[in-house]
Parts: structure tokens; sequence; C-alpha cells
């Protein structure tokens, strides 16, 4: 299906500004270990940001927010390739900023993305100057058998059934306010459909899998000397009270912000608060 056709009932400015930028912001590849990675760069700032974005494994997902901050800030926005291991997706990763000549950065993470933010803040700490973790998660190691469950059921699922589940999921977590249902209809059917593969969508479970079976330290960072901002709210319902204070035991040195009723998505429900919290972080 065409990206008009499936964007048909999409307002204007919302389908527009996703056209352009696909068109501003060309995807990149690198190949990593034989893996093929995508990304996006954006503005010509002094510091660099990476942005991570979360289960959507597509950089483009943030269109509307990366141009926010590409006006004082160069920006490497990666999609995310079917590896099932948090050390494989933190050291590709690391190797994109080594081609694109980048030794510092600061890191924007959400949700999933925040789990593989921490996982190459241990890997290679010397490349992260800040971090910002909104909405995610420490390691739970009971969480494990959980999703070892998702993952023998994604992967006994026939690939339509799988993806059209995982699109359903999807936008409930998105949760997008009325003005954006629509839009985020619509990119999540041309996600699933045309832009994910069914190993994508289980590389996913694995990775978090890989992820809540390891055990972090609040002193594993001991010896790092970059600052850290972690962004919660107080209605996430995806990652609810226990798991924000268990993060928050992780890192006592972190600066916090909790937003009052912005769901899972602040970047998108609070967008303008969001953004200049986080760029007054960065310009700290």
């Amino acid at each position: 299906m065409s990206f008009d056709a499936l964007y048909q009932a999409v307002p204007d400015e919302q389908k527009t500004a996703l056209q352009a930028f696909r068109e501003n912001y060309p995807q990149q590849s690198l190949n990593v270990a034989g893996v093929t990675w995508t990304y996006h760069t954006a503005g010509t700032g002094k510091n660099t940001i990476l942005w991570l974005v979360g289960g959507l494994k597509k950089a483009d997902a943030a269109y509307k927010s990366i141009p926010l901050l590409a006006d004082d800030f160069a920006i490497i926005a990666p999609d995310y390739p079917a590896v099932a291991t948090m050390a494989g997706l933190a050291d590709g990763l690391a190797a994109i900023l080594k081609k694109e000549g980048v030794a510092s950065v600061f890191i924007l993470a959400g949700s999933f993305g925040g789990m593989l933010a921490q996982v190459f803040l241990r890997r290679h700490p010397a490349m992260v100057a800040k971090v910002v973790l909104s909405t995610t998660t420490a390691p739970s190691n009971h969480q494990v058998e959980r999703y070892q469950q998702l993952l023998g059921m994604a992967q006994a699922a026939p690939e339509d059934l799988l993806k059209q589940t995982a699109q359903t999921q999807m936008f409930s977590t998105i949760a997008p306010p009325e003005s954006e249902t629509d839009f985020y209809r619509a990119y999540l059917k041309e996600l699933y459909e045309q832009r994910l593969s069914k190993a994508d969508i289980v590389s996913i479970y694995e990775a978090i899998i890989d992820y809540m079976g390891r055990t972090f330290s609040a002193t594993d960072l001991a010896d790092w000397s970059g600052e850290m901002l972690i962004i919660n709210s107080d209605n996430d319902a995806t990652f609810g009270d226990d798991v924000q204070q268990s993060l928050l035991a992780l890192y006592p040195q972190a600066r916090v912000h909790t937003f009052t009723g912005a769901g899972h998505s602040p970047a998108s429900t609070r967008k303008s608060e969001f953004f200049a919290l986080v760029r007054d972080f960065f310009n700290m």
C-alpha cells in the first residue's frame, strides 16, 4: 500500500511532517559484525545527542521531536536491527558513533531505549557525558519468566497474526491523544505491515529478556563522571511506582523530574515541557 493510501485519513500537517523528516534526514547505513544498521543524522551543534527510541524500533517515530533539538545539537538517531542481545545493540551504537567521528554524546532515551542506554553506559561509559532516562525500568530478574512466555508465543505465532497483535498492543501502549489517533493508526499499520519482520518483533523480546536477567548495582558507575536526569510520570501504566523507585535506587546521583498525568510518553503528551526540561539539562 502506498504512503498516500496509508495516510489518507491523517491530517495534512502530521502527514507532511513525517514525509519532510524522511526527506530531510534520509537513512544512512553501516555494517557492524555482519548486521546492517540504519540511522538518521540531523543538526550541526557542538554537542551530539544519541537519540534512542523505544520498542517501535524506527527512529522516525520521533519525527516531530528530533527537529525540536536539531537547531542546537547534532543528533544521531538509530533504528534497531534484529539483534537479540543488549551488548550487541550497545556495541552497534558505539560503531555508529565511531563512524560519525563522535567521541562523547548526550543520550536521550525512553522506554526500551532507556534499557539500552543503561547497558551502553556500562559498556562504554567514556562515550557518555550526560544521559536522560525517560519512563524506563531497571533490570528485574522476576520479569524474565513473563517475557520468556511472551517470546514463546511470538515465536509460535504466524507472522501476520503476530504483527496484528503487536500493532494493537503498541497502539494501546502509546495511547495517543485524539488529535493524533489517525496518525498512529496509519504509522503502526505501515510499521508492522511493511517495515518490521517477525524477526524484528521477536528480537525485542529476546533483548528485553537479556536485559531483565542482568544485575545492576548503584556502584556500577562509581567512576563515571557524567550526569543523569530521570524523567517519570505518576500514571505510567507500563512502568509503575515500584519500578520507578527501583530505577531511582540505582542512580542516587541523578536529577529526577516526575510529570503529573503524562502517561508512558511524556515526550508526546507534555511535549513542550519535556523538551524544555531536556534542553535545559543538556545546556547546563
